[in-house]
């Protein structure tokens, strides 16, 4: 006799813990790479062909919230199934990704390592060798890449739910489509303000125009060395936790966010929260920051963190853990927006006047970069899933990427980021809602909401909901018509203007 619906919750929730449990492990260096084949050889328990059809049965004569809840295990346990398939092949990855190397100067270095050498070399002949170096690395691993991502088709379209675009969105609720239609729309509406801020920027910083610029070359502005801007990861822990307490709120929530001060990190590590057991145990994993990007990501993966541990621990797993994850997403943009705040800036980096201007332009640059980027990722992610011949999109990833960004990309790294699974359209949609709670914050509470107990009231109210809503609902319940980019291209407007 198969699984009952709630011995698949209960399940499924105890093995979502050790997945992530073992990611965690890799991510932090505790052990050489993840390992997840072993663990889902464990749960044959949890296949597709055992569970689905009896989740379907009980789909059969539900309706709303236990409907809701049902098609949202459905989707959990299709993603299941999905990764179980490709785990022997995620893993090989991983192992790859934690050990290759390249020669170099006589000396290996860890390919890994090669984006932080990227930002910090001044010499943009020095910058333009290493992109060259790490992309000809991900040349040599697309053949184990296109592996993957052929047999995460082939496993999805096995589920029975048409093919692989048709079967994401029918079980996760993406609306790919609009999502698209929106990512162009961004594109349109922020193309003659971001291209010349971007000529600006980079006349300015690295002495060349945009049609000379490559990717290489705003990884390089990202550091803002001339700008000496303190970044240190325990001075950005301490404004966080000062700002949050006079709101009422504490960072580590009395043990539930466990938090890893990590102070010598393998290389190419960044700060990662990781919502083991939600919300009982969420590890905010720190490492150390110096750069203003990285002092964003840090402060990303707080608000992802602070999201998590909040939630009302009375809610059903489908609405803690295993809904629309963009919901988390949005968490993390909204705090890590506070470093394009003039007032945050100014009050804990300790720059003022045409620093400080200086310092939100080119802030404001870098996340309508970064966000243009991602509506490129996702364009192409569309067109990846579909087509026939996916090892010969190269030069179209570079087309669109450049496109998008307005600076060139070397087509040897289109898939570099294959391992997201559509991690674009969820961002992408994280951002959009990101955007929408800024403003509602600020509208409601000033430009320093983050430090007003009305501001943290609202805060304690939207965590405690989960992921109960998704975030179309939640952007409505703001007052918007939908999610869509019309908050992103006002912010980066207002930004740049």
């Amino acid at each position: 006799m198969g699984l009952t619906v709630e011995e698949i919750r209960d399940r499924a929730e105890r093995f979502r813990a050790a997945v992530i449990e073992e990611m965690l492990e890799g991510r932090s260096g505790r052990k050489p790479w993840p390992e997840l084949t072993p663990l889902f050889a464990t749960q044959t328990v949890l296949a597709w062909t055992a569970t689905s059809p009896t989740i379907e049965r009980e789909l059969a004569g539900a309706s709303g919230e236990r409907e809701r809840r049902l098609r949202r295990l459905l989707g959990w346990a299709a993603e299941h199934q999905v990764r179980s398939d490709v785990a022997a092949l995620d893993d090989e990855f991983a192992m790859w990704s934690a050990t290759a190397s390249i020669e170099l100067d006589g000396r290996r270095v860890p390919v890994r390592q090669l984006g932080s050498m990227i930002e910090t070399a001044a010499d943009r002949d020095e910058r333009r060798r290493l992109a060259s170096h790490r992309a000809g690395a991900f040349e040599e691993i697309a053949p184990l890449q296109l592996d993957r991502l052929n047999l995460w088709r082939t496993s999805a379209e096995e589920l029975g739910y048409g093919r692989y675009r048709e079967a994401v969105q029918r079980l996760s609720g993406l609306n790919l489509a609009f999502l698209a239609r929106e990512a162009r729309h961004l594109l349109d509406r922020t193309e003659e303000i971001y291209r010349a801020e971007l000529e600006r920027q980079l006349r300015r910083h690295v002495a060349i125009g945009v049609e000379e610029a490559e990717d290489h070359d705003v990884a390089r502005l990202g550091r803002m060395d001339w700008l000496s801007v303190p970044c240190e990861e325990g001075a950005i822990l301490d404004t966080v936790r000062a700002d949050l307490a006079e709101g009422g709120i504490e960072l580590e929530e009395g043990g539930r966010v466990d938090l890893q001060v990590e102070p010598f990190p393998g290389p190419g590590m960044r700060p990662a929260c990781a919502p083991v057991r939600v919300p009982g145990r969420v590890v905010l994993f720190v490492t150390p920051t110096s750069t203003p990007r990285a002092c964003r990501r840090l402060l990303r993966e707080i608000g992802r963190a602070l999201h998590w541990s909040r939630t009302d621990p009375s809610l059903p797993l489908e609405y803690r853990a295993i809904g629309d994850v963009s919901v988390a997403e949005a968490q993390g943009f909204l705090f890590s927006n506070l470093a394009l705040s003039s007032a945050w800036v100014e009050e804990n980096r300790g720059l003022g006047g045409e620093t400080l201007a200086e310092y939100l332009r080119l802030a404001a640059l870098l996340d309508l970069y970064e966000t243009r980027r991602v509506a490129g990722r996702l364009l192409f992610d569309l067109e990846l899933c579909e087509s026939d011949r996916p090892g010969t999109l190269g030069a179209r990833w570079a087309e669109l990427m450049t496109g998008a960004t307005g600076i060139g990309h070397d087509p040897r790294r289109y898939l570099e980021r294959l391992g997201q699974r559509f991690g674009a359209a969820r961002e992408l949609r994280g951002r959009m809602l990101g955007a929408l709670l800024e403003r509602e914050l600020r509208e409601r509470h000033g430009e320093a909401w983050y430090r007003t107990t009305g501001a943290g009231d609202l805060l304690r109210e939207w965590w405690s909901g989960g992921l109960s809503r998704d975030a179309g609902e939640l952007a409505e319940l703001l007052g918007a018509p939908g999610l869509d980019a019309a908050p992103l291209v006002r912010a980066a407007r207002e930004r740049l203007a």
